[in-house]
């Protein structure tokens, strides 16, 4: 049921570190115990779709960022 993992508390607390809020780990685990496991799968995607538009968001505002920095610090020359 749980996935390889050794214990239902670890599961939780990975999900938890991953940025899981506790709707989607007791949704996850709603799932896997009901035999759902590819529902389960499709919740944890959708967490790390999200995740990962933060970080291409985050990146584009480093660029940005980077760009405003040199642009000054080619006007201090």
């Amino acid at each position: 049921m749980l996935c390889g993992y050794q214990t239902e508390e670890e599961m939780i607390q990975n999900m938890a570190d991953a940025g899981c809020k506790e709707e989607m780990v007791a949704g996850v685990l709603t799932c896997l115990k009901q035999g759902q496991k590819k529902e389960g799968l499709l919740l944890l995607q959708a967490q790390r779709e999200t995740l990962l538009d933060g970080i291409h968001k985050d990146q584009s505002c480093i660029e940005y960022l980077d760009g405003v920095l040199g642009g000054m610090q080619k006007g201090d020359t």
